[in-house]
């Protein structure tokens, strides 16, 4: 009965088309009272509307948690960090939710060059990024005005050599973002969803299994060959799993 007035309040969210602030403002109200199922219904709401926040898969990771949902925990506060990257109080509760996890796959080895360009890469988000780049594109822009009104050449000077280097930070700020979106994509991160589930050789119900993978692993999609994935695991091993154990991580499906 629980369940089927929730898909009622959902049905009529959708709809009455309420503005976007008001569900969020209404999924807040229901998390802080501890009706947990009631938010998550306010949240996807909104979510289902194309709106996109940190803020939004923040709460909805939070009142996952709450229910012990690790699964979905996990994928809304990943989704939250595709959106604020650099968010110590999400990645503090994300590490929280993969605490609960059962499987612990260590991550291949990187060099410090590699490492160091993946840190600066994902210091901010996409959006963080743009903002970067639109301060710097202004300022470049602000320059190289003072550098034409100016007399002065020493003016001159600093104005042209304060445009260039704000110009170069503009460039680098794109590279970035366009090296952000490209690993986001390449990589197809998704997680798990179901209880357990066998990493396969090949794809198919026949196959050796290789090992068990649990619910809220973060796995890598690489290919996808009908109803199966063919996955990588955090530590490099690569198997095959049914298409539908997983949920990836991003907003296609909103």
């Amino acid at each position: 009965m629980k369940n089927i007035l929730l898909l009622a309040l959902f049905s009529c969210l959708t709809c009455f088309g309420q503005d976007p602030e008001d569900l969020f403002r209404e999924g807040n109200i229901a998390y802080n009272k501890g009706a947990y199922d009631r938010a998550i219904i306010y949240y996807d709401s909104v979510s289902s509307l194309g709106v996109h926040s940190p803020e939004l898969y923040f709460n909805l990771g939070n009142a996952y948690y709450k229910k012990n949902a690790i699964a979905s925990s996990i994928l809304n506060y990943e989704k939250a960090l595709l959106l604020d990257a650099g968010n110590e109080q999400l990645i503090n509760n994300l590490v929280y939710a993969q605490n609960m996890t059962l499987d612990r796959f260590t991550s291949l080895p990187v060099s410090e060059l590699k490492k160091a360009t993946a840190d600066l890469v994902f210091l901010t988000s996409v959006r963080g990024w743009s903002k970067v780049l639109i301060a710097f594109f202004w300022l470049a822009a602000l320059l190289f005005f003072l550098f034409k009104r100016s007399n002065s050449s020493i003016q001159k000077r600093f104005f042209f050599t304060g445009f260039v280097i704000s110009l170069l930070l503009s460039i680098l700020a794109v590279v970035i973002i366009l090296q952000q979106k490209n690993t986001l994509r390449n990589t197809n991160p998704a997680i798990v969803f179901v209880q357990s589930e066998s990493f396969r050789a090949e794809p198919n119900m026949r196959s050796e299994v290789l090992l068990t993978i649990h619910e809220g692993a973060k796995v890598f999609i690489v290919e996808v060959v009908e109803d199966w994935i063919k996955i990588k695991l955090q530590n490099g091993s690569i198997g095959w799993i049914p298409r539908s154990s997983v949920e990836p991580i991003s907003f296609a499906r909103e």
